[in-house]
């Protein structure tokens, strides 16, 4: 469970990372208006292939799970390939086997929380559940929790998504964290309104959005934190 230094020094780690990309790209576009580059620089540098790699470096520098990271970074090398090497690749041709290859990693990384302890059988060790672990793949639903040793978990939704209901859990400790990943897809959380929630996700193409009625008696001893990536699709908190 990450604790409030886990998270500054994760927050630190991407200003850096950003920081340095910024000044990356800025000595780039340099050079190249001053003719030290007989290539046009600004082609690679704002190239979408070239966006994916700056994300994916970023995510790589601040948080513990790389596996997104990876993703992002190998897409983006992948199609700099034919530039590079100079050899031709139909977009249209790689595309879906790409999107189909790409998410059955995720599927596999992600089919069980890694936090949780498991018994030679497979089983969950006595004490380590408490997890929220979902995926949905081309639909979804509304899911009651009722956990009263709620930790966290993993969410997974792609070209579809579903409505968790928060209300009725009960804390193991003062955070819970829940890493979500969603694309062409969409993932709602119902939950007090007196809970702090924070967001940690990065968004491409997709948002965070916190409907609920602002309050000030909002309780830091139920702080839920939202992280992972977001990718066009969206994140939704709301209460009744």
């Amino acid at each position: 469970m990450e604790n409030y230094s886990d998270r500054s020094h994760s927050t630190q780690n991407s200003k850096l990372a950003i920081g340095g990309l910024l000044i990356f790209i800025g000595a780039l576009l340099m050079l190249s208006n001053l003719d030290f580059f007989n290539v046009d620089m600004g082609y690679y540098i704002f190239s979408w292939k070239s966006i994916l790699i700056y994300i994916g470096v970023v995510m790589l520098v601040a948080r513990p799970n790389k596996i997104t990271a990876y993703i992002l970074i190998g897409v983006g090398a992948f199609f700099w390939l034919p530039d590079i090497f100079g050899y031709y690749i139909r977009f249209k041709d790689i595309f879906w086997p790409l999107i189909f290859i790409g998410l059955g990693f995720v599927l596999i990384y992600r089919q069980r929380p890694h936090h949780i302890e498991y018994d030679e059988n497979g089983h969950p060790k006595e004490g380590s559940n408490g997890y929220l672990n979902d995926v949905s793949l081309f639909g979804g639903g509304v899911k009651i929790i009722q956990s009263k040793n709620f930790k966290g978990g993993n969410i997974t939704a792609v070209m579809g998504g579903s409505e968790f209901d928060l209300r009725h859990v009960e804390f193991a400790s003062k955070t819970a964290v829940i890493d979500v990943f969603t694309l062409f897809g969409g993932t709602k959380f119902i939950v007090p309104e007196n809970w702090a929630v924070q967001s940690d996700a990065i968004s491409v193409l997709g948002g965070f959005t916190d409907k609920r009625a602002v309050s000030i008696n909002a309780s830091e001893d139920k702080v839920l934190i939202i992280k992972g990536l977001v990718m066009l699709g969206g994140v939704e908190v709301k209460s009744f």
